[in-house]
């Protein structure tokens, strides 16, 4: 399934978007289902008659049933000592006569801390590391705002219909959250009202579920929810860009039973329309998670969002506001095609710092001997996780960012949740035999070391080419850190950073001094 899903994903320019249910809060949090939660808190509150009585009162209808548990309640909560505290609180906040109960409710939920169950903490930890650009959620809990601190929340369908455009790193509530009790979207009068604003916010989601694709976790396919929300999309497409959905929908189905992770061609029906989806099988999220964790970080999210919004605050206002400067000769171009975008921090006194291609592989290279005092933590986040190359020099920037552990690995706990799960494995696995040159030079390895006691030794008694071949089999401690590094300024220069034993070699080195003696 995660080959699968990775070669899926890469189909989209566009990292996928989440849409989060209640599973997901029952799954971490522990929270119970919609008719649980209803009859935990009839319970709590200590109300007259039985959840069963009020279910059965209102035929079933979970809307319904909050209604009437609500207009009850509301005298209750006026005038009993037991919910003093509350009104101390919330007393402000009353605007109608569903109020009270949505406090009650907005107090149980904000109790609710994540699972302690073991199995789960690994998830968890992925889940944190997914590269996603945002999410719409059902859920009122503060689970995805504690997962992704960096997002943006925004509350309500007005929050979004109000909104100039669908943004990068944004979570978006759509039936409200317990940080504003009034928002929650619990008795059939909310309900009714959400519905009426349906095709309003399906217009709105309708740009993300054309450009990106969809994750569903936490729903069942008949969610009454998700078939409201994809009927009103669907109602704004012609049967073709219907047909373009296709491979944008992807629903997660999670199995009480120890399965292995499977994602298979199925269907969804909405209304009279059948839609062709993706159905991902699993016990457990994991594998997803780290499918999405291994999506290539294209830049921070923060960066992201602030690069959006500012380009779009331009265009609509035709206004730099200080932060987007624009060169005065636009007018002159003539070939379109050739118009290149740069964007930096501070790029007005900075350009000539690095220049408008960033860091690259040989500028790396370069940095580990001749040394250019770049951020060592800026270097790992930004750099070293998305340059591309065989050998790359990782462990100085890690190093000297505070990534490494005392045994000179990346750890796998909270603190590197900058870096993927492959990016981690990678670095981890790295040894000295990684730099080993071509088999026919590496079968010299004990020949070698009988025959030289140190690097300054093998130096003296072979050329250029040969003591790139050689060094790295030499035993560790024959190596002096020292040594190497002057041997590598004498040498470098365009030639050599060209050559792959150099680099190796180089590589070699930072393994040494940062890794080991690091």
């Amino acid at each position: 399934m995660e080959e699968e899903l990775k070669i899926h994903l890469n189909k989209f320019a566009t990292s996928p978007f989440l849409f989060v249910g209640s599973g997901i809060s029952r799954r971490y949090l522990g929270l119970e289902t919609w008719t649980g939660l209803l009859e935990k808190i009839t319970a709590e509150i200590g109300m007259a008659n039985s959840f069963r009585y009020y279910l059965s009162k209102a035929n079933g209808d979970l809307p319904e049933v909050a209604s009437i548990i609500a207009e009850e309640f509301y005298d209750l909560w006026w005038k009993e000592e037991r919910f003093t505290e509350s009104r101390e609180e919330f007393q402000d906040k009353v605007k109608t006569s569903q109020c009270p109960f949505k406090f009650e409710i907005t107090k149980y939920i904000r109790n609710k801390g994540l699972t302690n169950i073991k199995e789960l903490e690994q998830e968890i930890n992925l889940f944190r590391k997914i590269n996603i650009d945002g999410i719409i959620t059902t859920n009122w809990d503060l689970f995805l705002e504690s997962i992704f601190p960096d997002f943006s929340v925004f509350i309500g369908q007005e929050s979004i219909l109000f909104q100039d455009y669908i943004s990068v790193g944004d979570i978006y509530k759509i039936h409200g959250c317990s940080s504003k009790p009034n928002s929650l979207v619990l008795t059939s009068s909310d309900y009714e009202n959400f519905n009426n604003k349906n095709p309003y916010l399906a217009a709105k989601l309708l740009t993300i579920f054309i450009e990106q694709p969809i994750i569903f976790l936490g729903y069942s396919l008949n969610d009454h929810n998700i078939q409201e929300i994809l009927k009103s999309i669907i109602a704004c497409l012609s049967r073709h860009n219907i047909d373009k959905l296709k491979d944008r929908l992807i629903f997660c189905e999670w199995i009480p039973d120890d399965i292995e992770p499977t994602m298979i061609d199925s269907t969804l029906l909405i209304s009279d329309t059948v839609l062709p989806i993706k159905l991902i099988r699993l016990n457990n999220f994991s594998p997803l998670y780290t499918v999405l964790a291994n999506n290539k970080k294209r830049l921070p999210i923060k960066i992201l969002r602030n690069m959006k919004d500012m380009v779009f605050d331009y265009v609509k206002s035709n206004q730099s506001k200080s932060k987007v400067f624009v060169s005065d000769d636009l007018d002159e171009i003539e070939d379109i095609e050739k118009v290149e975008f740069f964007y930096g921090v501070g790029v007005r006194d900075k350009l000539s710092e690095v220049g408008y291609t960033g860091i690259h592989l040989r500028d790396l290279l370069q940095d580990i001997v001749l040394t250019k005092n770049w951020n060592a933590e800026k270097v790992s986040k930004n750099v070293i996780t998305n340059i591309n190359g065989t050998y790359i020099p990782y462990f100085k920037h890690l190093n000297g960012g505070g990534f490494l552990n005392e045994d000179g690995e990346i750890p796998t706990d909270d603190k590197t949740l900058e870096f993927s799960p492959a990016f981690i494995e990678k670095v981890n696995s790295i040894q000295q035999q990684n730099f080993y040159p071509a088999q026919n030079y590496s079968r010299k390895a004990e020949e070698i070391n009988e025959k030289y006691k140190n690097f300054e030794e093998l130096k003296e008694g072979e050329d250029f080419a040969h003591i790139l071949y050689y060094t790295p089999l030499l035993e560790t401690e024959k190596i002096n850190i020292e040594q190497l590094h002057n041997f590598l300024k004498e040498n470098i220069n365009n030639k050599t950073l060209g050559n792959t034993y150099f680099r190796k070699l180089i590589c070699l080195y930072d393994y040494l001094a940062y890794k080991n003696g690091g």
